[in-house]
C-alpha cells in the first residue's frame, strides 16, 4: 500500500488508515492521530490506496459533501463488503444525518475529526467490542429518523430542504429557489415570492440544474431526495 505517512517503520498487527480525501490533516494532527492509535500503525493516504483489505480500520475523512467525494466513498465501501475491515466516515466539522444511508452499505460509523482527537481510543474500542460507533450528537437524529420510519404511512405535508447539507454546493438564492420548487411553485410564483425578475429565476434554476446534474425540475427533486437532502414533514 502506498502511504504518505506511517507511524511505524515495521509491519504491525493492526493498521488504521485515514484517507484524507479533502486534505484536511496538518502535520500536528497526524501526530495526534498516531498517539491516539497507540500500538496500531497509522497510515495517511490522500488518494486511493492500492489494497484496502490489508487495513483493520479505515476512516474516510471529508470536509464537505461534494458529489464526487460521496461517490468515492460509495465505491470504496462496495470494495470492502464481505471483509473484516471497519469503515467509518470522518467529517472535518460536525457530521449530519444525511450520512445515515451509508449504513446500508456496511458503514461501521460516523464521527467528526475533533471528536476523534478527544475520544479516539474509545471509538476504536467501541468498534472492537460492538462493530459500530456513532458520534453522540447524532444519536437524537437517529432516534428521530427511526420514528419517521414508523410514521412513513402518514401523508407527507411538505418536503423541506436540509440547507446544512447543501451549504457548500448551492448559493443562497439556489437554496431558496430549490425549496420553492419542492413546495410546488412555478417560476412566476417563485419570482413573486423572492421579489426577483422571472428571467433571474430562470437563470438561477439553470445553474441549479447544472450543479445537480439534473435534466429538469422533476429530476432535480428526485436526485436530492435520493441523496437524503430532504426531510419529509408529516
Amino acid at each position: 500500500m502506498h502511504s504518505l505517512y506511517s507511524s511505524k517503520d515495521t509491519v504491525t498487527t493492526e493498521k488504521v488508515l485515514f484517507i484524507d480525501f479533502d486534505q484536511c490533516l496538518s502535520e500536528e494532527t497526524v501526530g495526534k492521530l498516531s498517539s491516539i492509535a497507540g500500538d496500531k500503525e497509522v497510515i495517511i493516504d490522500k488518494g486511493n490506496p492500492d489494497e484496502l483489505k490489508q487495513v483493520q480500520y479505515i476512516f474516510f475523512l471529508i470536509e464537505d459533501y461534494r458529489v464526487e467525494t460521496l461517490r468515492f466513498i460509495e465505491d470504496r465501501l462496495e470494495e470492502l463488503k464481505e471483509t473484516n475491515t471497519y469503515s467509518l466516515i470522518m467529517t472535518a466539522a460536525q457530521p449530519t444525518k444525511s450520512l445515515f444511508p451509508y449504513f446500508m452499505q456496511d458503514l461501521n460509523g460516523i464521527v467528526s475529526l475533533p471528536f476523534f482527537l478527544e475520544n479516539g481510543r474509545r471509538v476504536l474500542n467501541s468498534l472492537d467490542e460492538f462493530g459500530i460507533f456513532l458520534e453522540q450528537k447524532l444519536h437524537c437524529d437517529l432516534v428521530t429518523l427511526i420514528q419517521h420510519k414508523k410514521l412513513k404511512d402518514r401523508p407527507i405535508k411538505r418536503l423541506k430542504l436540509r440547507v446544512e447539507d447543501v451549504q457548500y454546493i448551492l448559493t443562497e438564492n439556489e437554496k431558496k429557489v430549490l425549496q420553492h420548487i419542492l413546495d410546488g411553485h412555478n417560476n412566476r410564483k417563485i419570482a413573486e415570492l423572492m421579489f426577483l425578475a422571472p428571467s433571474t429565476v430562470s437563470t438561477v434554476i439553470s445553474h441549479l440544474l447544472k450543479k445537480l446534474g439534473a435534466n429538469d425540475r422533476t429530476d432535480a427533486m428526485v436526485q436530492i431526495i435520493r441523496k437524503g437532502w430532504v426531510d419529509a414533514l408529516r
